[in-house]
């Protein structure tokens, strides 16, 4: 009998048990490793994906009341620009547009501009105009000055001061912006990027009444950032931020869509995942990301819906790999990085862990993007004699103890993930466990989610993380994540990872709009980080949403869940509550 025939037997008697004792439960009991044993057993098969969500409807809108929606990460800041976590982009996205924003599927839309830029021949000037009569919230008029003011504090020379971590997508590329007329800005490059409209037009757009008498240093620790925005030209405006707690925002009247149906939305944070899922039962929240464990309880609940659907980006760990820090004596050499890579059994991980809910990835672009390349090379199948022969060759010999050391340096790090998340804390066990197999001293330790983007975007004081990303678009440009731009300048770079070849070939794939010019380039890229392993890619998870009924409209898709909501303005809760 094959292995898969015994997986089957025993998911068929299994399953009759989970229905009377939750997933979740099973975890926390056994703990994290024993499930995994199980799981790997055969015990436990994937669970399918679920459909539904809350669709648009024909009922009449109600006026008033809130929406609560869970998280289990605090925000960092109400930096516009600079952002370098989900929960802070939420809530930016929320209180200011951009020119542009993203339907459900990826699509471009207009926002702050009345229409899509007018493009010249040669592609290097771009002309948007924007709508009439836009306003902030505190009822100044919203011109074109105000995007140039941005868009200067991103690219120009003259605002280095100021920390940005789109600075490394525009600098070299766009040339300058100007205000022709109240409402046309022109956008004028010194070579093409591919990407301009795709990418680098959602910046939420910044008020040059309040803010262009600071200096571009001063910016970046200004209260408005800090503490919270006193105007916006978002469909909320700030009300308050409890720092661990909530933020509380509330309608902006001035809104050049018309005012929203509710008169508050509070992101309010729980301690983790599984909590989330009580919530959403309890009715404590109308909408949050479930714990997976949770989720196919949560389908049998009548007061909720709930929908999955492919999240544009993946779950991978960082290697510190800068020069000067202690963990590059080990992951320095990419044959010990592949070797730990192939001691995962990432499949088994996907079901036990994710509950089905992710798949294995192969490679640092989502299947979402069109220059996806599905025959990525190499790829890693999961190997425990093949991953310890690797080490064996790299010169890390086991020690009595059964841990490998090599020039007297012993294999032994910690891995750390962002508290709250369980399913990121059940997989750093399950790694430590797969690569105490093969001789590797891992230390799980969960740490606030801030205190690690802080690690990945400055400090570097990290061995290992393992973290997510949200893809904000369907462009397949990563300069922030995986060239030597992005180290500095609080890029996306925790690795510290630097290859010329890769820095040359992101450029040149962002001078072509030719799709079938660039699409090559990005394969080359995709084989060269699927050898060199600087972060290695782990799952392609999917979104798990659970939505009170009372919420109407909330429709929530792969391109709008941390990017801007476009249809928040139309979210309503049926009793106006």
């Amino acid at each position: 009998m094959s292995r898969d025939d015994k997986a089957d037997q025993g998911f068929e008697h299994f399953e009759q048990f989970l229905k009377e004792w939750s997933r979740r439960d099973f975890l926390r009991r056994m703990g994290a490793a024993a499930a995994y044993t199980a799981f790997t057993a055969g015990i436990v098969d994937f669970l399918e994906a679920c459909g539904g969500g809350n669709t648009p409807t024909s009922q009449t809108p109600v006026k008033g009341g809130k929406l609560i929606e869970g998280t289990i990460s605090d925000i960092s800041s109400f930096a516009v620009l600079n952002s370098g976590d989900t929960a802070s982009s939420q809530m930016i996205w929320l209180l200011f547009d951009g020119l542009l924003s993203l339907n459900a599927k990826g699509d471009n839309i207009p926002m702050m501009a009345s229409a899509l830029p007018t493009i010249s021949a040669d592609q290097l000037t771009f002309t948007f105009k924007l709508r009439p009569n836009l306003k902030w919230s505190d009822g100044q008029p919203l011109t074109a000055d105000d995007v140039v003011f941005t868009y200067n504090l991103i690219f120009s020379a003259d605002t280095k001061d100021y920390v940005s971590r789109y600075r490394a997508q525009l600098e070299g590329f766009l040339q300058s912006v100007t205000a022709t007329d109240p409402q046309t800005v022109v956008f004028k490059f010194s070579k093409i990027l591919a990407n301009f409209v795709d990418s680098n037009c959602r910046f939420g757009i910044l008020p040059k009444h309040v803010l262009g008498n600071v200096t571009p240093k001063a910016l970046n620790t200004h209260d408005f950032f800090t503490k919270g925005p006193t105007v916006s030209n978002g469909v909320f405006k700030f009300n308050r931020w409890d720092k661990g707690q909530q933020v509380v925002l509330e309608r902006n009247d001035n809104y050049w869509a018309g005012a929203a149906h509710l008169d508050q939305y509070i992101y309010k944070v729980v301690t983790d995942a599984v909590v989330l899922a009580q919530q959403l039962k309890t009715g404590e929240l109308d909408t949050g990301q479930p714990d997976a464990s949770q989720f196919d309880n949560l389908k049998t609940v009548n007061t909720i819906t709930t929908t999955s659907f492919i999240n544009p980006g993946f779950v991978y760990y960082q290697f510190n790999l800068e020069p000067t820090k202690a963990a590059s004596k080990i992951f320095g050499d990419k044959n010990v990085r592949k070797a730990l890579h192939t001691a995962l059994d990432r499949t088994a991980m996907a079901k036990a862990v994710y509950f089905g809910q992710a798949v294995p990835a192969d490679s640092v672009l989502p299947p979402t993007t069109w220059a996806y390349n599905a025959n990525v090379s190499p790829k890693y199948s999961f190997d425990k004699a093949a991953a310890e022969k690797m080490l064996d060759d790299a010169g890390w010999a086991k020690g009595s103890d059964g841990i490998r050391s090599k020039g007297g340096v012993r294999m032994s790090f910690e891995v750390n993930t962002n508290s709250g998340n369980k399913v990121r804390e059940n997989l750093i066990q399950v790694m430590q466990q797969q690569w105490k197999d093969i001789g590797v001293d891992a230390q799980p330790r969960a740490i606030a989610f801030q205190t690690l983007v802080t690690q990945i975007r400055s400090t570097k004081t990290f061995q290992v993380i393992l973290i997510g990303i949200a893809n904000q678009d369907t462009d397949p440009d990563q300069t922030t994540l995986w060239t030597t731009k992005g180290i500095g300048s609080a890029g996306l770079n925790g690795m510290s990872y630097s290859n010329p070849q890769v820095d040359q070939l992101m450029d040149s794939a962002l001078q072509s709009t030719d799709r079938a010019k660039r699409k090559p380039l990005y394969t080359q890229i995709q084989n060269i980080l699927a050898d060199e392993l600087p972060a290695p890619i782990l799952f392609y998870p999917n979104y798990l949403w659970g939505i009170n009924k009372r919420v109407v409209n909330f429709n929530v898709g792969p391109y709008n869940t941390y990017q801007a909501r476009p249809w928040m303005k139309d979210v309503f809760v049926a009793d106006g509550k």
